[in-house]
C-alpha cells in the first residue's frame, strides 16, 4: 500500500481501536499462485498481538492457508470529495475531484485450529463483544446445546499472528484550513456524517499534528 507520510497512522493503539470499530476484515490469501479474498469479523487480543476470526469448514481457506503468510484490510468511512466544496476553487480552479477514506492493513501469519475448547472461546468472544450493544444481549446458552455442539462442528478457527499494522487516513489533510472546513460542511449537509466527524477527530496526536501543519505540503494531483 502506498502510504504518503501526511496520510500514515502507525500509532499501534489507535490501529487496534479502529479494528475493534470497524471489524469486519478482508483476508487476502495465496492459493496456488492466485489471490483468494474472504470477509470475515474478526475481534482482537491484544496481549498475544494476534486477530481472531472463525470460518466454515466447506470454505477452501482450510485447505491452503495454515502457516501461511496473510494480508487483512479493515475498511472505516469513506467519500468522494468534490472540488466545488473548496472556497479556493472559486478563486483559481486548480483543484480536481478526490477521495477520502480510511483503511488498516495488517500482516501476518495464519494459523488453523479445530479444537472445541478454541472455538467456543472464538465464538463465544466475538458475540459477547458485539451482543453487549443489545438490550437484552443473546448469550451462547441460550440454544440448545445438541445444536450448538452442531454449529461449532461447522466451523474452523482463525489466528492471525500480527507482525505489520499500518494504516491510511487520507482525510484532507493536504488542504489549507478553509478548504477543509468546507469539506466537513460539504460532507455533513449530504448526509456523510460520519467521514465528516472522520475527519475532524481521527488518529493520533502525532496524525493530528501533520494535519494542522501539512497545509500543501503534500498535494499530488488527482491524489488517490
Amino acid at each position: 500500500m502506498h502510504l504518503p507520510p501526511l496520510f500514515t497512522e502507525t500509532d499501534r493503539t489507535v490501529l487496534t481501536d479502529f479494528i475493534k470499530t470497524h471489524p469486519l476484515g478482508m483476508l487476502i490469501s495465496i492459493k496456488d499462485g492466485t489471490p483468494q479474498a474472504d470477509l470475515l469479523p474478526f475481534y482482537v487480543v491484544q496481549k498475544d498481538d494476534a486477530l481472531i476470526a472463525h470460518f466454515a469448514k466447506a470454505n477452501p481457506l482450510a485447505e491452503y492457508v495454515n502457516g501461511t503468510d496473510v494480508m487483512i484490510l479493515f475498511y472505516g468511512e469513506e467519500g468522494y470529495i468534490t472540488p466545488n466544496w473548496y472556497p479556493s476553487k472559486h478563486v483559481h480552479h486548480r483543484h480536481v475531484p478526490t477521495w477520502n477514506y480510511e483503511v488498516v492493513q495488517v500482516r501476518g501469519r495464519a494459523g488453523v485450529f479445530d479444537d472445541v475448547k478454541g472455538l467456543m472461546r472464538a465464538v463465544g468472544t466475538l458475540t459477547n463483544i458485539h451482543e453487549s450493544t443489545q438490550d437484552t444481549p443473546w448469550k451462547m446458552k441460550d440454544a440448545p446445546t445438541d445444536y450448538l455442539a452442531d454449529e461449532i462442528q461447522g466451523i474452523l478457527g482463525l489466528t492471525v499472528d500480527v507482525g505489520e499494522m499500518v494504516g491510511r487516513f487520507k482525510l484532507s489533510q493536504n488542504r489549507e484550513q478553509g478548504d477543509f472546513d468546507s469539506v466537513v460542511q460539504g460532507l455533513t449537509d449530504s448526509g456523510q456524517v460520519g467521514l465528516a466527524r472522520s475527519l475532524l477527530g481521527q488518529g493520533s496526536d502525532d496524525f493530528k499534528r501533520k494535519r494542522r501543519v501539512g497545509g500543501e505540503s503534500y498535494s499530488p494531483r488527482f491524489n488517490i
